[in-house]
């Protein structure tokens, strides 16, 4: 055990959400761990609402300190999570999205499965409210798998399609902050994605599984996530992000000393064949291929059955919908 509590840093980017950051700040505030936590806010807004909302928040306990950053000078959306990093000085640290919040035990149950695992990451299930225009509706438990230090297998086969997805958004991560600083630089080196915030989620919450000493996944929900209209992932191309991700992955592979089996070699083979064969004409996915030590090679059966089930989805869409 540590002879001493650790403290914890957050930093929050946000973009015009006064009312939502205040959520995710009062959650922050209210951890029951008694440790000292440091919240960072790194606004990029065109007025001054979340910057008066912040600097008005009622703060009584001393071990737990609120500053503002204004960063209206932002060109893309990772500036802002760029801009406090070096700010982390304390033993752990996290990102967290403006529009989602933390259970009250989050910090003090992940802090202790880091005192009893020696992982330097450690990711929680989340609660998955959707607030849309045309109704509300929350998924608990939103991701399936067991408590345990995840696996180069495991977090292979969940983003190749196949097993079960896990976590991604930072939000439901809380990392050793060397780690934090190391896995995010790292990140910036696909910048092409990680500047729009594709894929470096991903990336830093698996970085140890593959470089360093391990992500343990929490099956419990301690994070709230939340999706509405004005959800960037929602209303970007989901091609662009899937591939993304899958780059990001074929990072971590490549710079650490896992072997793919031949269902997943045959899996990263094909998709990097398909990638390649649609930036011939379309020139936002060629800039995102990234080299890679596995060599592209298409699978013709797999392709006309990838075709058939896209084809079945959508008619099936249009049945439902009318």
């Amino acid at each position: 055990m540590m002879n001493k509590t650790p403290g914890v840093s957050v930093i929050i980017p946000t973009l015009n959400r006064p009312k939502l950051v205040i959520r995710c700040v009062e959650s922050i505030y209210n951890q029951t761990f008694k440790g000292k936590i440091n919240c960072i806010v790194v606004d990029s807004s065109d007025n001054d609402k979340t910057e008066l909302a912040i600097k008005n928040f009622d703060i009584k306990n001393k071990n737990f300190n609120l500053e503002y950053i204004n960063n209206k000078n932002s060109a893309f959306p990772i500036d802002n999570w760029a801009y406090a990093i070096n700010k982390l000085n304390t033993e752990y640290a996290k990102f967290t999205c403006d529009d989602d919040w933390l259970e009250s035990t989050f910090f003090s149950e992940c802090i202790n499965i880091f005192e009893k695992n020696h992982v330097d990451c450690v990711v929680s299930n989340i609660s998955l409210h959707k607030e849309f225009t045309k109704g509300k509706e929350t998924i608990d438990s939103y991701y399936k798998y067991k408590d345990g230090v995840a696996t180069k297998e495991q977090v292979t086969n969940s983003f190749l399609g196949i097993d079960d997805i896990l976590p991604v958004t930072p939000t439901a991560s809380l990392m050793k902050t060397e780690e934090l600083k190391e896995s995010f630089y790292s990140s910036l080196k696909h910048i092409e994605c990680t500047k729009f915030l594709f894929g470096f989620d991903f990336y830093m919450n698996y970085f140890s599984v593959f470089r360093g000493d391990g992500t343990y996944l929490l099956q419990k929900n301690l994070v709230n996530s939340w999706a509405g209209d004005d959800s960037m992932t929602l209303n970007t191309k989901n091609a662009k992000i899937s591939y993304c991700y899958f780059f990001a992955l074929l990072r971590l592979i490549d710079h650490s000393n896992f072997k793919t089996s031949l269902e997943q070699k045959k899996f990263i083979q094909h998709r990097l064949a398909t990638i390649k064969i649609k930036s011939i004409l379309k020139k936002e996915y060629k800039e995102i291929i990234l080299p890679t030590s596995i060599k592209p090679k298409l699978i013709l059966s797999k392709l006309v059955l990838d075709k058939i089930k896209k084809i079945y989805i959508k008619l099936l869409y249009r049945y439902i919908k009318n």
